[in-house]
């Protein structure tokens, strides 16, 4: 009888146990490819020089695995990376919230004291340099889950983007070192010399640059004009609104944020909006493009980015409202801050021609005077860029008349 009460007795602390580390942020339990810890948080004066002081990741050199307080995410459309894949996860203090407004275009708004991480991967291929990292360039990320394998991957960077107790965000890049064991922390970023190598088995060098603290505030500083204070950009009903595949399971995104207790003002996946995934051929070529867009260059092309100037709107509300003036959504529309490469680029899109539309030619290149986005990206999306071709094309041929 003794022995029997031990036993239970030992269950039920072991079943505590479990429940209190659960409860330590995202509220999930620990499952075979994460790991169980008290995530720790730094203000901007206390920052570590290693990633693993965060106890946000945790690898041994053979996996990468997230903390089990976090809960990982995935975009429909997600920003390209120099076809770099990524793993997204968020971690919200003990007890936090984030508010959903219910209209999906603005950013969630996370409690002080929430984490947002995004490590940068790329499936390993063998390269013909042993000065570059041999690269499998992926043109759209479908792998999901907790963990990353580093037999078949190599870790690049991670991310954090930490709401600190004044309400401020704080951006920090982190180097994975050579062992892929930890990170280290380059608040001027860095440079990868990475080489992809395509499903054809072509063979594509490029630098891969992480950007420093301060690059992180050109994009992330949605509201100032890339210059004041920085916001997360990919968390928004629209993007988040899919199915990921979890441990115990696929399930919506929204849902399982909202199930665990972790979404206020949350109705219905239904009720959220939902931005198409740009690859998806099933979907119409104006809703992908629209996807595309809004997830590579709305952060900055809008009424309060960095390239407001531009007047270049670009934004899910913006390219799906039939009611916004056609000019500024770049038909027709002359560039207000971009000399161009001369004739016959005169037009942000002319209907019918992407031979002869800015925005096709900027996102098809990468020197820095063209190169769109400026930041992030070494080599040039072909995939999209010939759906972004396809949705031009398709448009009713319209000649630009100059002002």
């Amino acid at each position: 009888m003794k022995t029997r009460l031990t036993f239970f007795a030992a269950l039920f602390a072991l079943m505590l146990a479990m429940s209190l580390l659960s409860a330590c942020g995202g509220g999930k339990t620990a499952e075979s490819d994460s790991f169980a810890s008290e995530v720790k948080l730094f203000e901007r004066t206390t920052v570590p020089d290693k990633l693993s002081s965060w106890n946000l990741l945790q690898s041994d050199g053979k996996l990468m695995r997230l903390n089990a307080a976090t809960v990982a995410y995935d975009l429909n459309s997600p920003l390209f990376s120099d076809y770099s894949s990524k793993l997204r996860a968020i971690y919200l203090p003990k007890g936090g919230k984030i508010t959903y407004n219910g209209n999906g275009v603005d950013p969630f708004i996370f409690p002080n004291g929430s984490v947002i991480v995004k490590t940068f991967y790329y499936p390993k291929a063998a390269g013909s340099d042993a000065g570059y990292i041999g690269a499998q360039a992926v043109s759209h990320q479908t792998v999901q889950g907790n963990s990353i394998d580093l037999s078949k991957n190599h870790l690049i960077e991670s991310r954090l983007l930490v709401k600190q107790a004044d309400g401020s965000w704080l951006g920090l890049p982190y180097v994975w070192d050579d062992d892929q064991k930890d990170a280290s922390l380059k608040v001027g970023g860095d440079v990868k010399r990475v080489e992809l190598v395509s499903d054809n088995t072509s063979r594509q060098k490029i630098s891969y640059k992480v950007p420093s603290a301060q690059q992180c505030q050109q994009c992330h500083a949605t509201t100032s004009a890339g210059g004041g204070e920085l916001l997360p950009i990919g968390t928004k009903a629209h993007n988040l609104n899919k199915t990921y595949l979890y441990g115990a399971g696929a399930k919506n995104q929204l849902d399982n944020l909202n199930d665990l207790g972790l979404l206020s003002g949350y109705i219905s996946a239904a009720a959220a909006p939902k931005a198409v995934d740009w690859s998806d051929a099933s979907q119409t070529l104006d809703a992908r493009a629209r996807g595309y867009l809004e997830a590579n260059c709305a952060h900055c092309h809008s009424t309060t980015g960095q390239a407001q100037q531009s007047g270049l709107l670009l934004g899910f509300n913006q390219t799906a409202n039939p009611l916004i003036d056609s000019i500024k959504r770049g038909i027709c529309k002359k560039p207000l801050a971009y000399g161009g490469p001369g004739l016959p680029y005169q037009y942000d899109i002319v209907p019918g021609s992407p031979e002869t539309s800015i925005l096709l030619y900027r996102t098809s290149h990468t020197d820095s005077e063209s190169v769109m986005p400026v930041i992030g990206r070494a080599s040039n999306h072909v995939e999209a860029n010939a759906m972004l071709s396809a949705w031009i094309a398709g448009m009713a041929k319209a000649e630009c008349s100059m002002p």
